[in-house]
This record gives structure tokens, sequence and C-alpha cells, in this order.
């Protein structure tokens, strides 16, 4: 079977993706109260999943059928304004979430809005290409998320732990109605370069959270240490995602997608709990939300390891020896919880250890299917 060959990455998906970079700041801003307790972390996560299914609602259009023609161009601007708007709304005080509530309502509006938007690229796609079935229901769909979110806008839900699971809706109903899309049109590399992205942006908060909160010139040692961390993270990242898997394959990459929820999830997490670490209120959730983060990222980088090239399949030896490094790991980080240093030093020697691990398995693979090491005097491009 020919390669398949890699959709570019449109400058207008780029332009589409600076209305997340606010709503990444917004999130993490969002959670910064006097009291965080279950329900405000609980509408942490599902405003992650809100604004990543929103993403994930675009770029399957863009992968799919997206060409950056016109329509797509006079759609895809009105959305970014949209998205960005929607961010100045996210809120996690409960005290702003009852029925009715200005926040609530016009939050919800600005979602409906935003999905009917895409609907309509959907529906200008179809008059030029035709309205084939993957058109249709994936306007279908789009209605759907925004009838389902009309009781919170016109003020008959207030948002809590259960009516905030109406929120999922566009994560679980792909999976139920998957054989009415039409898988053959996704483009998988264009798929992986857009989590990449997304992924960088998000992590792009965490280096401003870090540097902000421990800045050179007070906290040299836990900022540096840290940094080193957060960045050891990006490159296991990196490593998994350009390296190892294989891109050039013709698969729906759903799996992809929903790796990337734990991943987004968790970078946010992990930011939020960097900032509470220097806050002595919030200290000790500072560190439960670090861990947690950290773990939820790890499990949704090891999850895309579905795709990987077939030298650098894993196996259940691999994955249980990853797993048992997380959590020795983790335990050594609970241990060390109440010295920021020492945390920041077990965080780096934890994600550096992971990185040199995965180098030797993949080494070991090349080696076991007498395929040549990588020349980087030959590719610059391969860093393995």
């Amino acid at each position: 079977m020919p390669e398949l060959l890699a959709k570019r990455v449109s400058n207008y998906e780029l332009f589409f993706d600076l209305a997340f970079v606010l709503g990444i700041s917004q999130l993490t801003s969002s959670i910064h109260l006097s009291h965080v307790g279950v329900q405000e972390i609980f509408s942490f996560i599902i405003s992650n999943i809100i604004l990543l299914n929103l993403w994930m609602t675009e770029v399957f259009y863009y992968n799919k059928y997206g060409d950056s023609r016109r329509d797509d161009i006079f759609t895809i601007i009105p959305l970014m304004f949209v998205v960005g708007n929607l961010a100045l709304t996210f809120d996690m005080d409960r005290t702003h979430l009852y029925v009715g509530h200005p926040t609530v309502v016009i939050f919800n509006w600005l979602l409906i809005l935003a999905y009917a938007i895409i609907a309509l690229q959907y529906f200008l796609k179809g008059r030029v290409l035709g309205f084939n079935r993957d058109i249709k229901f994936s306007i279908v769909a789009c209605v759907i998320y925004g009838i389902s979110l009309l009781p919170f806008a016109l003020g008959f839900l207030g948002a809590n732990i259960w009516t905030m699971l109406i929120y999922l809706i566009p994560s679980i109903f792909p999976v139920l109605t998957r054989r009415y899309h039409d898988s053959s049109r996704i483009n998988f590399p264009h798929a992986v370069e857009r989590a990449q992205l997304v992924t960088i942006l998000t992590l792009g908060e965490t280096v401003i959270a870090i540097i902000s909160t421990y800045p050179l010139t007070e906290s040299l040692y836990q900022g540096a240490l840290l940094f080193a961390g957060m960045s050891f993270m990006f490159i296991s990242y990196m490593t998994q995602t350009f390296l190892a898997i294989d891109h050039h394959r013709q698969v729906a990459g759903s799996l992809l997608f929903y790796a990337h929820i734990p991943i987004f999830i968790g970078i946010n997490i992990f930011t939020v709990g960097i900032e509470f670490l220097a806050d002595s209120h919030h200290a000790n959730l500072g560190f439960t939300l670090l861990l947690l983060g950290f773990l939820s990222f790890y499990a949704g980088v090891l999850t895309t390891t579905h795709y990987n090239q077939s030298i650098y399949q894993l196996h259940l030896k691999t994955y249980l020896k990853i797993g048992l490094l997380l959590g020795i790991g983790a335990f050594i980080m609970f241990l060390v919880r109440h010295h920021i240093l020492l945390l920041s030093l077990a965080l780096c020697a934890t994600t550096w250890t992971y990185n040199y691990y995965y180098l030797i398995v993949r080494r070991k693979k090349r080696e076991y299917h007498n395929i040549p090491h990588p020349d980087p005097r030959k590719n610059l491009r391969d860093f393995s």
C-alpha cells in the first residue's frame, strides 16, 4: 500500500488556534479561587473537555473537507471570534453556576453558536461536493450538540456535577455512531500534526506558569528544575508522536484524539498544580493536582503507542516496566511533596529516566529487526 500523503496544516487553522491560546489561559486562571473543592475541580475538568471537544470538531471538519477557500475562511474567522469570547466566560465558582445566571446562559449560547458555525461549514461544503452521508451526519451531530445545550442557555438548568455530564455528549456520540462516519476521509498525518500543535500550545501555558511563579531571581533552583521536568515531559510526548508513531497510515485516528483528552487535561491540571504549590493555602492541593496531571499526561502519551510503527510496537512487559517506573517516581514525589525543591528533583529524575528507557527500547527494537540506527549526519530531522 502506498504511503498516505500528509495534508498540509493551513495557516487559517493555525490562526484559529490562537483563540485556544486564550481559552487555555482563561481555563487555568479560572480555578484560582479562595476555596477549591471537588465541584470546582470537576467543573475544571469538564471545561477542559468542552474546549477540546470544540477544537476537535473543527479539526475533523478541516481534516476531511477543509481547503481554506472562501467558505472556510469566512466561517473559521467568526468561529475563532466566538471561541475567544467563550473563553472569557469560563468560571469555576459554584456560586455563579446556578439556573439562569448570566455566566451559564452566555457561555452556552456561545457554545451553541460555535457548533452552529461548524454545521454551516459542513452545509456549505455539501453544496460544493454533494451531501454525502458523512456530511449529513456531521451536520446532524452538530445540531444535536447544540440542542443538548438549550436547557442551560434558556435558563432551565444550572451547572452541577450531574447536569454537566451533558457536555460529554460530543465525546460519547461519535463512538456510538462511528459506523455513520467516513473514516477513509481522515488524513492521519494531518491529525497527528494538529494534535501536536494543540499540545504545544497547552504546554505554553505551563511554561508561562513556571517562569512567572518561580522567577529566576527568586526561585533559581526550583524554577529551573520544574522547567526541566516539564521539558522532559515535552520530550516524552514528541519522541512518541514524532519518532515512534507511523504517520503515513490510513486509519480513522479516533483513538489518537481521545488519547489527547487525558494529555490536554493532564497538562492543564499540572499547570494549576505548579501554581498552587507556591501558595501555602493551596500547597497540598497543588501537589495532588501536579501528580494527577503528571500521571494523566503519561497515560495519554502511552495510549498513542497504539499507532506506533511496526518495529516500535510495545509488548506488555514494556508497558509494565514503564508503569513501574512512573509508579516509583510518583511514590517518591509523594514522599517529598512538602519540599518543592526535592519534588522538582524527583520530577526531573522520573521524566528523564522514562525518556532514557524509551530510547533504549527503540534502539533494541531496531537491532532486533536488523534496522540501522538513524545517522544524524544523513538525516538531520531524525534525533532518535
